[in-house]
This record gives structure tokens, sequence and C-alpha cells, in this order.
């Protein structure tokens, strides 16, 4: 992983900088740049929630009962390699390996209202994913050209 070129965020995953800079009326990239530069090759970062990539990751809630913890992540996009999943915190990782599917799903995604929920189908199995409704086009592109 180190020999790769370093994954610029996407558009719709914004810092506290970045949110700064927009109050001030600086305009940061668009999710059609995004598409270019990754057409051109330029690698993209788009963060993410997932239950399910990487493994499940179970809380207890008391009385024996358990459920999937929803993680956050980082979702590297490049063109030529496989799109590969990293949780923000611990150690978990996945390479998602084609053919894909991709389907939104509608449901909400509890805490983020700006964040879309889709049913990611890869070789080795379906998952749960929640991007920024500002990069749904990107991932829907990319995951899109993937199938072809």
């Amino acid at each position: 992983m180190a020999n790769r070129e370093a994954a610029r965020r996407s558009a719709g995953t914004a810092t506290v900088l970045d949110v700064l800079l927009r109050w001030a009326w600086i305009r940061r990239r668009t999710p059609a740049q995004d598409i270019e530069d990754f057409r051109n090759g330029q690698p993209l970062q788009v963060v993410g929630f997932t239950k399910s990539i990487g493994g499940v990751s179970v809380t207890s809630v008391g009385r024996g009962k358990q459920i999937a913890r929803l993680r956050q992540g980082y979702l590297r996009l490049a063109a030529g390699e496989a799109p590969v999943w990293s949780d923000r915190r611990g150690g978990r990782s996945a390479i998602l390996k084609s053919p894909f599917g991709l389907k939104l799903t509608g449901d909400k995604v509890s805490m983020a209202p700006k964040f879309e929920r889709y049913e990611l189908v890869t070789a080795d199995g379906t998952y749960d994913l929640a991007v920024p409704k500002k990069d749904a086009e990107l991932v829907r592109h990319v995951f899109g050209l993937a199938q072809r």
C-alpha cells in the first residue's frame, strides 16, 4: 500500500476546514470534478459507514443481546485497482472484488441525514454501505464501471 498514490478526499468527504471554507464562500470541488479526476487516474477517498464490510463488530445491548455496530471508514477508489474499505479505527480493511452490484436501499442513516444507504454486492458477499449523498454519483460511477 505504501507505493500507491495518495488519495484525495472526495467532494462529500468534508473536514472541519472544508466547512469553514464553505462558510467563507470558498468553493470546494464538485462531484462532477471528482468523476473527471477519477477518469484521469486520481485516487479518491470517500468517507462512509458500514456494519458488514471487513466483518461484523457487535455491541452488547444488555440481557445477552447483541447488535451489529455501525463503523466509520473510508473507501479508496482508484482506476484500475480494486476498491478498498478501511475502518477509521482499528485494523479492519477489505479489498472488494468484482463483479459489483449497487442498489440504493432508501433506508435512512441514523444521525447522518446527508448520507445514503446502499446494498453492495461483491464476489465475496453482500454488504451495507452508507456514503455522503454528494458522493453517490461517484460511487455509482465507479461500481458501474467495474460491472462492464
